[in-house]
């Protein structure tokens, strides 16, 4: 038996996101290959990017202090 907390089982909440993201990855670049993209975002752009995530999840987990590694 795993982790639960609030009636949520961690370790299949981590594999369940896990799954998420690889299947976005995998299906941007499908998308990316498919459609012959190569104008892609720049370093400044990710790092944009980057800090939007940031903030959104630290409206969503407001005691979390989220920051760049």
């Amino acid at each position: 038996m795993g982790v639960n907390i609030g009636g949520l089982d961690i370790a299949n909440e981590i594999v369940e996101l896990h799954f998420q993201v690889l299947r976005t990855q995998l299906l941007l670049e499908e998308i990316i290959n498919r459609n012959g993209i190569t104008n892609l975002p720049n370093k400044q752009d990710m790092d944009d990017l980057e800090n939007k995530v940031i903030e959104i999840l630290n409206r969503k987990f407001p005691d979390m202090g989220i920051k760049k590694k």
